[in-house]
């Protein structure tokens, strides 16, 4: 064992629910694997992975635990957003929700520092939320946040890229904020070992300042009752417990949850005001370390809603685009620099809110850019909810679907003309297009697959 993890283990020592021993030998552990279904795709997970599903997150319904890692990168599955790869742990945010917010719907959600998507996608599976942002601070990683996204394929996310004070313009616009802030990252010490090489108690230290600015210029988003949940991979108490008794000092009070005693899941308290939070250790859960605490806001902010106040530009009609679009949906269509855009109808005012003060990179749906009235179709619409069932299909089986996705040339005949959407085991991967006889591969070049079969 390391100076460095001795060193780590002795910062933790006083923490509830913490045992030496068991930590040290939990460290030498197989890391657990787990995924989260989409409900999108309505696919059972033992249709997906067969013996590999062993069985279900006790603390996520769509949440499953694997009994050992397949090779991910070339299962057509991952790539259709069929399902998500997530540390089990970090699923609780799941219980959370259901068990603060309930039955209430229409809600407008922000995952705060949300790349590479996994809990934004969690959230945009939750029928609480009719509008769920997904923001991402480091420029660099927002391309994998809006890969992941619109592989998931809810029409419902916008992803924005900037500083949690830029909200501030907004006012209290949300009901629910969900900060995932950056942290020492000690819980995920097992998963990435080279992750301890950079731990320290000075790291601890600006890790836990930087995230008492996030908290800062994120308390004013919420109006009175709305809900706030925090949460870090760490296990350090500086980045928990301590930041929750800083919560309370902003205006939230604390909102303990229920626990199943078979979860094993620790609930501790903060010093000062005994806010509650949840420590999750590796040897004590089948997931990697992680900790979170639920609050409500109980000071009211004075501001209006900076959303009524917008005024909607003309629509395009979506019976225009009816061969393309799902019946059931009717949603609003608008245009800028020749791409269509789709979002649901009672998030348009929403978004252009949003447009006019923050840096928005995804808005809803790229159905697709008009050229001479035409719509040459976007790979976010293949994947979304939006598109029609009525399109033309090509159905490949694996090795195909591999071939699409690395867009090598298919071994597979395909007669007639025009666009089609390729599927693999009914779910959609993409685009093709067939016109003289040629087939055009029209997956997005830098989301191939790399990897050899």
């Amino acid at each position: 064992m390391s100076a460095v993890f001795e060193s780590f283990l002795d910062s933790i020592s006083s923490c509830t629910g913490f045992d030496r021993v068991a930590m040290a030998v939990a460290q030498q552990a197989t890391v657990p694997v787990s995924v989260r279904m989409n409900p999108l795709r309505n696919k059972e997970p033992n249709a997906v992975f067969g013996d590999l599903f062993a069985h279900q997150v006790p603390w996520c319904s769509a949440g499953c635990y694997l009994s050992k890692r397949p090779q991910f990168t070339l299962d057509p599955h991952l790539h259709a957003g069929t399902y998500y790869v997530q540390e089990a742990s970090s699923m609780f945010i799941n219980q959370a929700v259901q068990q603060v917010l309930g039955n209430r719907k229409g809600l407008r959600a922000l995952d705060l520092c949300a790349s590479p998507g996994g809990k934004s996608t969690l959230l945009a599976s939750l029928p609480h939320f009719k509008l769920v942002v997904a923001n991402e601070l480091i420029a660099s990683r927002v391309s994998v946040l809006q890969e992941n996204i619109t592989k998931w394929g809810s029409s419902h996310v916008v992803v924005t890229n900037n500083d949690a004070a830029d909200f501030s313009r907004l006012g209290p616009f949300f009901d629910f904020v969900l900060v995932d802030a950056p942290c020492s990252g000690s819980g995920l010490f097992r998963k990435d070992p080279s992750a301890l090489n950079e731990w320290s108690t000075d790291a601890v230290s600006f890790c836990a300042q930087r995230q008492r600015r996030i908290l800062s210029d994120t308390a004013s988003l919420l109006d009175e009752d709305g809900i706030l949940v925090y949460s870090t991979c760490s296990f350090s108490k500086a980045e928990n417990e301590d930041n929750l008794d800083f919560l309370v000092s902003l205006g939230f009070e604390s909102v303990r949850l229920e626990l199943d005693p078979s979860w094993q899941v620790v609930e501790s308290f903060s010093d000062k005001h005994m806010a509650s939070g949840y420590r999750f250790y590796p040897d004590k859960i089948s997931g990697e370390g992680f900790f979170c605490g639920v609050f409500r806001k109980v000071k009211p902010e004075m501001f209006s809603d900076m959303s009524a106040a917008v005024r909607l530009s003309k629509t395009l009609n979506p019976a225009d685009f009816a061969l393309w679009l799902n019946k059931d949906h009717d949603p609003y269509l608008f245009e800028k620099d020749g791409d269509l855009f789709a979002i649901d109808e009672s998030n348009a005012a929403d978004l252009f809110c949003l447009r006019s003060l923050l840096r928005v990179k995804k808005s809803g749906v790229r159905m697709g850019r008009l050229i001479r009235g035409e719509l040459i179709p976007d790979h976010e619409l293949a994947l979304s909810t939006l598109v029609s069932e009525n399109l033309q299909l090509v159905k490949l089986d694996r090795e195909n679907a591999v071939r699409y996705l690395r867009r090598d040339e298919l071994q597979s005949s395909i007669t007639g003309g025009g666009w089609f959407l390729v599927q693999y085991e009914d779910v959609n991967l993409g685009w093709l297009k067939i016109s003289q006889g040629r087939i055009k591969n029209n997956y997005p070049m830098n989301w191939r697959i790399l990897m050899k079969p």
